[in-house]
């Protein structure tokens, strides 16, 4: 074999390495979601969480970065789907809810408590996200509005 046909099966070999390596998504929970809450459209906090999942359990961190936060309680609850029981009848999806909870602190340094509660979407894909309540809890004050966070 001639030096050069070498070099093309290795670059040929990388380069379908390489085309494989998006494909390897994971469990659905795992990765960094970023989206808002607010409760209304023009008044929207910015969120993002980094969840992580080793087969058993979820956990993770909020607001990544100098401030950020480990996720106090971090649950995925998923109920089973079925398959199709005949050709042309679809089957029913699983469902997947989330679950978690952050004990914060605001710019004051005066402690928030954060309990989002959620439904994951397309959850086999790539852009999948995630929606649903968002409370929000300073000084006896408490803030609920929807969310929705998608993965990146």
């Amino acid at each position: 074999m001639s030096a050069s046909s070498l070099r093309l099966m290795c670059l040929v070999s990388f380069l379908l390495c390489a085309a494989s390596a998006p494909a390897q998504e994971g469990h659905p929970a795992k990765g960094v979601w970023v989206g808002y809450w607010g409760p209304t459209s023009t008044a929207q906090s910015r969120i993002v969480v980094v969840m992580d999942h080793d087969g058993k359990t979820v956990s993770g961190v909020f607001n990544p970065g100098p401030n950020a936060v480990p996720l106090k309680v971090a649950r995925l609850d998923i109920t089973p789907g079925t398959p199709s029981p005949k050709r042309g009848v679809p089957g029913i999806l699983p469902i997947f809810k989330v679950y978690f909870e952050v004990d914060a602190k605001d710019a004051k340094g005066n402690p928030v408590a954060i309990v989002a509660e959620g439904t994951m979407h397309n959850t086999a894909l790539p852009n999948r996200w995630i929606e649903g309540t968002w409370t929000q809890t300073s000084g006896g004050n408490a803030a609920k509005s929807e969310f929705k966070i998608t993965r990146q």
